[in-house]
Formats: C-alpha cells, structure tokens, sequence
C-alpha cells in the first residue's frame, strides 16, 4: 500500500480582499496544482458589525474556528495558511488554538499579527509594500530581522500590493508575490 500525503492550503481573505482577489485566488490555484485541498475561508458579514477591530477580531476567530473543524487539519500532513492584512492576524492564532503544525505566507500583515511573527513558527515568507499605511514597512522589517523571518518588501506598493493606474506593474507585482511560494 502507498501512503499518501494528505496536502491542505486555507486561504484566510483580509477585510477588503476576498480570496477571489489575484493575491489569494493564484495562490489558491498554485497550491491546487501541487495537489493540495483548498478551503477559502469567508467572513460572511461579520467584518461589518463591529465598531473596534478587536471586537471584529474576536468574533472572527471563532466563526473561522467553526468552519476548520469540518476539516480536521489533525489528519493533513503539510498544512499552508497564506493569509491577506486582516486574515494574518485569524491565521496565526488558529495556528495557536488549534496546536497544529502550518507552514505560513503572510501578505501584507497589520500590527496585530506581529505577535504571531515568530522564529519558531514555520513562514515560508511574508511579503508587504513599502508603502503600505496598515504597517510601517520599517517596524515590520525590524520585527522581521529580529525573528529571522524571510521578509520581501515590494518597493512603491501599498496595502493590496498595486499601484494605482499602473496594470503593468501591478501584474508584475502579481508574478513577482507568486513565484515566492
């Protein structure tokens, strides 16, 4: 009998970017054609009915708990989260909650999910613009130098990874991201 290995990606969106978005919708086709089971994780309109973020994070959290235990990620033998700005944060907690063994990409990540940036965890990269305004592209390079954590700053972009008005550029940018994992 050959033991097969069972693959997993989750996509975890960010608040405005959904995993239909190029970032996480070319990411999700990549790691399908290696042979990994995709699940697209969704907020439904939760992100809405919050006025505080940490209140927004929290309930968050656990509708995303709820839907990975359909899962089991227990039975997976390599597991990736790539996650988007918001999504970073959910993804390295579930990481925490779940006590299970991920493999991280972490695309432009908020202050929030520094915590979660560790050198014992497993990141395959994180990548964010310098001129992203959700996080200074400095302190997240320091943090980045003192974990050890491959860091790769796109020079000129903001949040979403784009230039606005450029499509060159940010398809650029879309092959640039994706031939890191």
């Amino acid at each position: 009998m050959i033991w097969e290995i069972k693959k997993i990606v989750v996509l975890f969106p960010g608040g405005n970017y959904s995993t239909d978005c190029p970032l996480l919708y070319y990411a999700g086709l990549k790691f399908e054609y290696r042979g990994y089971e995709k699940v697209a994780i969704s907020y439904g309109d939760l992100l809405k009915q919050h006025t505080s973020l940490d209140e927004c994070i929290d309930d968050v959290k656990s509708a995303v708990l709820m839907q990975l235990q359909a899962y089991d990620l227990s039975k997976y033998d390599d597991i990736v989260f790539v996650s988007k700005s918001f999504g970073t944060v959910i993804a390295g907690w579930i990481e925490e909650k779940l006590c299970i063994e991920v493999r991280h990409i972490y695309l432009t990540p908020i202050k929030e999910t520094l915590p979660y940036i560790q050198n014992e965890k497993n990141i395959i990269i994180v990548v964010a613009g310098t001129k992203d305004k959700q996080l200074d592209a400095d302190i997240l390079k320091q943090h980045c130098i003192k974990e050890n954590i491959c860091l790769k700053q796109i020079d000129g972009v903001g949040h979403r990874l784009e230039v606005l008005n450029d499509m060159d550029k940010n398809i650029e940018v879309l092959i640039e991201v994706l031939s890191l994992y």
